[in-house]
């Protein structure tokens, strides 16, 4: 059971803008590695197998963005090797790898926003302004629409020209330029009809039910100890309590163990609501 995403929409929005805030703006090593874990935790929780995709590319970021910054950053004291008398360092790999765990946490984190965060969570959250609701609630619908209709296109024509690929830079060129029309022929005409439609239908965001989202005491209670962990460890690292170095030498310079377990209580709430729910289920269900 999913008891985290039974939340009310404003709780679930402010903390995962708290999460991405909090691991884009720290640069700490430990707290990137702790956010990291909390998302791989809470997408095996949310997806199964299919996390593991998500963990796997994430992988491959954190990789990638290693590698590249070492090879074109050359800052701090610790050579790893030369190559044609340029000094590759410790200090732009490990820069990197940190980079790369806050690339990571933020894709998983933004997947899970976007599973959780439904079109009809989305239209409530703006309901006062109702085109940026709508506009943002078709453009996260339309996005994997717009690819899968793009992998279409591609396979017709390749079916068209007997499955053989287009040879050379110009063919391939034009290729993609035939796509790209077709893609924005279809995506013109989706828009048109989906204006129709709505228009037809008389909708009208202002009117939506209040009470299909109803702010709860549970919801009340969850978004204080958000706020308090979350303003703890923000306090923390304004004072200084979570500063790390990255050149000419990599050390930590303050560590806040309570803030980074309060980081980590913080990254677990998802995870720890819907390991509760399923818990109470079971429970339930061995009762009956």
């Amino acid at each position: 059971m999913d008891g985290f995403s039974r939340l009310h929409p404003s709780v679930l929005l402010l903390y995962f803008l708290a999460a991405l805030i909090a691991v884009l703006s720290f640069n700490n090593p430990v707290i990137s590695a702790v956010s990291l874990i909390c998302a791989v935790i809470y997408s095996f929780a949310r997806g199964g197998k299919s996390a593991v995709k998500s963990i796997g590319f994430s992988l491959i970021v954190i990789i990638a963005v290693s590698l590249f910054n070492m090879l074109f950053a050359h800052y701090g004291n610790t050579v790893l090797f030369t190559f044609n008398k340029t000094e590759f360092t410790l200090e732009a790999l490990f820069y990197g790898f940190n980079q790369g765990m806050v690339a990571a946490s933020s894709l998983l984190w933004f997947t899970a926003m976007g599973k959780i965060l439904s079109s009809e969570k989305t239209v409530y959250l703006f309901r006062y302004t109702p085109r940026l609701a709508l506009l943002f609630s078709m453009i996260i619908g339309f996005i994997p629409r717009f690819f899968k209709k793009q992998r279409d296109i591609r396979e017709a024509r390749l079916a068209l020209n007997s499955g053989n690929a287009p040879k050379g830079f110009k063919e391939r060129l034009q290729a993609s330029a035939g796509d790209l029309s077709a893609l924005a022929s279809y995506a013109l005409e989706g828009s048109i009809i989906t204006a129709n439609s709505m228009e037809a239908r008389g909708y009208n965001p202002s009117v939506i039910r209040r009470g299909r989202f109803r702010f709860k005491a549970q919801d009340a209670a969850l978004l204080v100890i958000i706020l308090a962990l979350f303003v703890f460890v923000l306090i923390q690292k304004l004072i200084g309590n979570l500063s790390f170095v990255f050149e000419p030498d990599i050390y930590i310079e303050r560590l806040s163990l309570p803030a980074v377990f309060a980081f980590l209580v913080f990254g677990l709430i998802p995870s720890f609501i819907d390991f509760k729910e399923a818990l109470l289920w079971k429970l339930s269900g061995s009762k009956a």
